[in-house]
């Protein structure tokens, strides 16, 4: 069952549950920002800037997650970076892997060598995926260890990070 997880596209929160949305002015729910940024139509810190965002939620991250601050807050500026509220539009994701699809060259191919509208070149090429029999588990086995090395954190700790962030991309539920 698709739980049709969505990014808040301003802190980049998993919004997974009706109470993590953030609602607009008629109190219905946001499908952009979640509960932290966003109440009654309105950002709840109008004046943040990312760099401020990023502290947050890199402080956020490196308690989660045991990641040195400084490489959590670069790595969480890396991800505002993509995010509606800071990039000025939303930036399509790889449904896969999760790879910001920013530049026309990021996208992977159909069948007929069109642009994909859904994965990137790592994952798709030609209208199929490049690891077709690749389950979710061993993309977590294959993608933490690089994770953990980019950010230094621990191997596990980084497995818990990427099996969550996969768990919300359409490829894998």
């Amino acid at each position: 069952m698709k739980n049709n997880a969505k990014t808040c596209q301003s802190c980049g929160m998993p919004m997974t549950k009706p109470e993590d949305f953030g609602t607009e002015a008629d109190g219905s729910p946001s499908v952009e920002y979640c509960m932290y940024c966003y109440q009654n139509g309105s950002f709840t810190e109008p004046d943040i800037t990312m760099e401020e965002m990023a502290e947050k939620g890199g402080a956020i991250m490196s308690q989660m997650f045991e990641i040195p601050a400084e490489k959590a807050v670069g790595f969480a500026k890396e991800q505002l970076s993509c995010l509606k509220r800071w990039a000025g539009r939303e930036i399509k994701t790889c449904e896969s892997c999760g790879m910001p699809l920013a530049r026309d060259e990021d996208y992977g191919t159909e069948e007929n060598g069109s642009k994909s509208s859904k994965y990137c070149i790592y994952c798709y090429k030609d209208g199929k995926f490049i690891e077709p029999d690749l389950t979710k588990e061993e993309a977590v086995e294959k993608y933490a260890p690089m994770m953990a090395e980019h950010l230094g954190m621990p191997l596990e700790k980084a497995k818990m990070m990427v099996n969550s962030y996969l768990s919300s991309l359409p490829r894998w539920q």
